[in-house]
This record gives C-alpha cells, sequence and structure tokens, in this order.
C-alpha cells in the first residue's frame, strides 16, 4: 500500500519545510480546497470589484439614509473638527502623507463643508425622512470616502436600534446580497492568505490559527475596499491580511501583551538565534543594536502560552486534568454537607416548634437568607431581647441534648 501523499501549501512548493509547519488532516483538506480556486484575471477582478462595490453601497445606504445613523456621522465630523478623534479612526488613508496626496483629514474637511451646509439650510431636525431627496447627497459622499468598518457598524447599529425591525429587514436582505457577491472574490484571493500566514512560520501560532486571523483580514478588506484607492484587491488585501495576522501574533500568542516595537523586534531576534539562548540585553540586527528592557528576561513575557489541553510527556492526559477544580465542590464535601444538614435537622426536631422556628429563622436554615434578631422579633410579635433570650434557651436545649457532643464538636472543626 502506497503512503498517502501530504499536502503542502500552495506558496511553500520547492522550500525546504520548516520546523513545526506539518500540516494535520483538516488542514490538508483545505489547502486542497483553496488550489481547486483558480487565481481572478484583471478583467474578471476588475468585474467583481464592481459588482462588490455596488451591492456594498446599496447595503451601506440601506441604514445610512437614516435619521439616526447620519446624525451620528454628523457627530463623529464634529468630534474630528473639535480635535476629539483622529481622523483615521473615521477614514482609511496611508500613514505617512506623500506631496499632493489626498490622506483622511482632506476628506473629512469635505464633508464637513457638505454636512454644515446641509445643517444650515435646514436647522430643524435636518436629517429627517422628509428631506431624503437632500439627504441622498449626504450618504453619497460618505459611500464616496468610504469610512471604515468599525464606525460604520455604529452608524448600523444605531438605525436598526432607533427605526426598528423595517429598516432591520432591510439591512439583512441586502447584506445577503452582498455577501453572495464578495464570496467568489474572498475564495480566489485565499492563496494571498497562505502566503502571508507562511511567513510567520515557525512562531508562537500555528499555521492554521494564522489562516483564520488572516482570513478575517481579507474578508475586512472586501468590506472597505474602494475605487478611489487605483490599486488592485489584492494589493489592497495584502495589507489588512498581514496586519491582522501581526495583531493576532502581539495579543493572543502571549498572556502579557507587548507594545508592537518590541513585538517586531523579539520576532526578529528569535529568526537569528537559537531557541535555549537566553536573552541579552543588548541585540544587534542587521548592524543596528538594540537595548530591550529587564522584562524581556521574563521567559512569561517572551515565551508564548501553553493550552492546558496539551499532553504531558509520557502520558495522554492534559495540564487540565490535573488541576483542581476551585469553584465547585468536591466529591466527599458534597457528601459531607448532605450529612451535616441531616444531622442538624434531626436535631432540631427535637426541640419546641418555637425554638426551631426561631433557630431557622436566625441561621438560615431552609430559608433564603439568615434573619436579625429584630426581623424575627416582627414575625413572632415580640422584642428582639425576647428573641436573643429564646434563641440562648434553644442552644442551651441542644447543648444538653443527646446531640450536643457531637454538635460542639462540629462547631470546633
Amino acid at each position: 500500500m502506497t503512503e498517502k501523499k501530504r499536502v503542502t501549501p500552495v506558496i511553500a512548493r520547492g522550500r525546504k519545510p520548516r520546523v513545526g509547519s506539518s500540516p494535520s488532516e483538516p488542514l490538508d483538506l483545505y489547502m486542497r480546497d483553496v488550489e481547486a480556486h483558480q487565481l481572478l484575471s484583471k478583467a474578471e477582478e476588475r468585474e467583481l470589484l464592481s459588482r462588490l462595490v455596488q451591492d456594498r453601497d446599496a447595503w451601506a445606504t440601506s441604514y445610512l439614509h437614516t435619521e439616526a445613523a447620519l446624525e451620528l456621522v454628523w457627530s463623529d465630523i464634529c468630534a474630528w473638527r473639535d480635535k476629539e478623534i483622529a481622523g483615521s479612526s473615521l477614514i482609511p488613508g496611508p500613514p505617512r502623507l506623500k506631496p499632493g496626496q489626498i490622506g483622511p483629514d482632506d476628506h473629512l474637511r469635505r464633508l464637513y463643508r457638505i454636512f454644515s451646509r446641509h445643517v444650515r439650510y435646514n436647522p430643524s431636525r435636518p436629517f429627517t425622512y422628509r428631506l431624503r431627496r437632500k439627504t441622498r447627497r449626504l450618504v453619497r459622499s460618505v459611500l464616496f470616502v468610504g469610512f471604515r468598518p468599525r464606525p460604520m457598524s455604529r452608524y448600523r447599529e444605531a438605525a436598526v436600534a432607533t427605526h426598528g425591525a423595517a429598516v432591520e429587514v432591510r439591512v439583512n436582505e441586502t447584506r445577503a446580497r452582498f455577501d453572495e457577491t464578495r464570496r467568489p472574490l474572498i475564495e480566489r484571493n485565499l492563496r494571498l492568505v497562505l502566503k502571508v500566514a507562511w511567513g510567520y512560520v515557525p512562531g508562537p501560532m500555528t499555521f492554521d490559527e494564522l489562516i483564520q486571523e488572516g482570513n478575517i483580514g481579507l474578508m475586512r478588506a472586501a468590506e472597505s475596499f474602494n475605487e478611489r484607492f487605483s490599486v488592485r484587491f489584492s494589493t489592497y488585501a495584502f495589507l489588512w491580511i498581514k496586519q491582522s495576522v501581526i495583531r493576532a501574533l502581539e495579543e493572543k500568542s502571549r498572556m502579557i501583551r507587548l507594545p508592537v516595537h518590541l513585538t517586531h523586534l523579539l520576532r526578529k531576534v528569535a529568526k537569528e538565534r537559537d531557541v535555549n539562548e537566553p536573552l541579552p540585553d543588548v541585540v544587534s540586527y542587521q548592524g543596528k543594536k538594540y537595548k530591550l528592557p529587564k522584562l524581556m528576561a521574563n521567559p512569561s513575557v517572551t515565551g508564548g502560552m501553553v493550552s492546558l489541553d496539551n499532553a504531558r510527556s509520557g502520558d495522554e492526559h492534559g495540564f487540565a486534568d490535573t488541576i483542581a477544580d476551585c469553584v465547585l465542590p468536591q466529591p466527599d464535601e458534597h457528601v459531607m454537607g448532605l450529612d451535616l444538614s441531616m444531622f442538624v435537622k434531626n436535631s432540631l426536631s427535637s426541640l419546641p416548634e418555637r425554638l426551631r422556628k426561631i433557630l431557622r429563622l436566625r441561621f438560615g436554615i431552609e430559608t433564603k437568607r439568615p434573619h436579625t434578631l429584630g426581623e424575627i422579633g416582627a414575625i413572632l410579635g415580640v422584642s428582639s431581647e425576647r428573641i436573643r433570650q429564646l434563641q440562648e434557651e434553644a442552644l442551651q436545649f441542644l447543648r444538653e441534648g443527646p446531640d450536643g457532643g457531637a454538635l460542639q464538636e462540629l462547631s470546633i472543626g
């Protein structure tokens, strides 16, 4: 019987497999599914992007063209004007603008002029539905600029929460059409995710985990792509995929989150030094010297997290099987508690009805909570001092009863 041939990543063919990168069987199936999708030509990508932008704009218009959403957009623009938020938090753009290049602040200035003029001419409820012919220009301006997914989700939630089920149904229908259009564009760019994820293997996260994070970045790129970028979708998606993978490495690969520049430096240093070699105070990378803080010497900071499901050496059980559960009671404690409860109830049965009721209310036996002397007095129609005297009488009766010695031992223990 011939040995089953393993499927290697498409982007890694011809390369020597890296340590810790052997795929599992589900990953093999995923690789075959990725290989089944052909790459997009320029004409096919242009056609898919045209449909994608149309359906995405229809989806965004279904909730942006509401009073609640436009009011929230206007409040965000005013917050940018007052320098409460950065323009890049609303509109994506290059981190460093080149001379003559238009950035997020330039787009927000244009939006502020358009919105402020509309508000000035319509001071009373400027975004109401009766002005839908005028507010349509505001929606087109927002769609042309292209806001980030996070503020767009806030606008969508505000529209659905304010205007009810009718808007929610319209949003869900247009979203379904957008998902159908986006699916082939994502499926035929999955090889790009593999290429980016393979660059971070070996590392603190497995290859399949990196693929999942990269797929999230690819889907976000499809939602935020804009024709005004004048680039191919693969070029734009590459940055989103890489950012998603790096963000996952920074936040999910270790217990203590490190700053971005330290994460990049440690990853570069790890590729050039031995795993068992201690981390020095000063490291050299590409002819430059970098000084690391003393905190980096702690292996719990620089090392990755260990799953509780990992099997111990020479044992099939994981670490979680050897850790006691401090929340739930142990089986012996549960049985002892039941025995103690039955013993106390039998001891109380020897008391008169009135004294038994006082002790049950006072110590919360078979009641929701313990009661104060005043509360018990109000129930029985006597003073709190009389309840205290009856409580002492009941306790003395139990001490002198047949179970007095056992109850005293339980109270001492």
